[in-house]
């Protein structure tokens, strides 16, 4: 039975400093990835590791893996063949697809029917378009249901048990038919390390370049880009000893949030 995560390699934005930040403000193209690190993002790294979970529970399961973009993707798709997925698939794109969910989930849905998978697994959002918006045409693309928010995934002996959480409840499903599943990892899953033999092997992994079709430009462009700045609100202590501005910390702030 085929599982397929379905990710996209993202710059590592943490790496940018201010100067950067305030430096793209100037024009409409954004910070500059050149020199950044290419990675998954966290709530497809969880949908990876859920994936590995099942296989852990189910060894006969078979993990394959796709993602759209350039030669940057490569270090992650060498990352899940070293944690044991089967076909790696890279669907060259040279186009900038951030804002244009429906363009990759049209380009995933053609790669989902060849490879015959079972469940199809993606992130609720990236870093850089945060649509949250794939996954959900993915399945009405090709007529599955679809479960957000997704935080557990085992294998069942006729489907799978899917748990889905949100802020004030948890809920599981059976499902027992094709899916797709939008993960949601709010820190509760971490990515497992392969080892430094599995990486060596990975290194020589084939992957499957397959060219994707040209999309239709959007109809909309960017005509700025504008820096949120969020500060917090506080109060400074000024008194003329360390004493007094303790005891004033504890008598106007601490004091009715610490009943004795």
């Amino acid at each position: 039975m085929n599982i397929l995560l379905a990710f996209k390699a993202e710059p590592d934005l943490s790496m940018l400093v201010e100067a950067d930040w305030q430096a793209a403000t100037c024009g409409t193209e954004g910070p500059n990835p050149a020199l950044m690190r290419f990675a998954m993002g966290s709530d497809e790294q969880g949908a990876a590791e859920l994936m590995l979970l099942a296989r852990d529970a189910n060894p006969s399961l078979t993990l394959n893996a796709l993602t759209m973009g350039d030669d940057r993707a490569l270090p992650a798709l060498r990352q899940l063949s070293a944690l044991g997925f089967s076909q790696l698939t890279l669907m060259e794109a040279h186009q900038d697809s951030r804002f244009n969910p429906a363009n990759v989930a049209q380009q995933l849905a053609k790669a989902v029917r060849e490879s015959e998978a079972r469940l199809v697994l993606l992130g609720m959002q990236s870093s850089e378009g945060q649509n949250g918006q794939t996954g959900w045409l993915l399945a009405e693309m090709l007529g599955w249901p679809c479960l957000s928010q997704v935080c557990g995934l085992a294998p069942q002996a006729d489907g799978f048990l899917v748990q889905c959480q949100n802020l004030t409840q948890r809920s599981q499903w059976n499902v027992q038919q094709p899916a797709v599943l939008v993960v949601q990892n709010r820190g509760q899953m971490a990515l497992r390390v392969p080892g430094m033999k599995a990486r060596l092997a990975a290194a020589k992994a084939e992957i499957i370049r397959q060219p994707c079709q040209s999309a239709e430009p959007l109809p909309v462009s960017c005509l700025a880009l504008e820096r949120k700045v969020h500060c917090r609100a506080g109060q400074i202590v000024n008194e003329p000893s360390a004493q007094a501005a303790a005891r004033r910390l504890w008598e106007d702030f601490l004091a009715e949030r610490m009943p004795s």
